[in-house]
């Protein structure tokens, strides 16, 4: 089973902070934020499984944890 965490406000596009899926097969990125009508171009930075990826490339594998967080602004 692999573990999608959304962290601050990505949150606003999920009932929850965590998403578990259950997987046949791997499943990219893209086509889970585009299920789950996360936009992508919110999606800043990819973790997985504690490395850094690209969310054009990444693909989801059972027990994976996957972590998403938005483009941080400050100044």
């Amino acid at each position: 089973m692999a573990r999608i965490v959304l962290h601050l406000t990505l949150r606003k596009h999920a009932e929850e902070k965590e998403i578990e899926l259950s997987l046949q097969e791997p499943m990219p990125l893209l086509g889970f934020l585009a299920s789950r009508q996360i936009p992508a171009d919110q999606v800043g930075l990819v973790v997985r499984n504690g490395r850094w990826e690209d969310k054009n490339t990444c693909l989801i594998h059972n027990d994976d944890r996957i972590e998403l967080f938005p483009f941080l602004q400050g100044g």
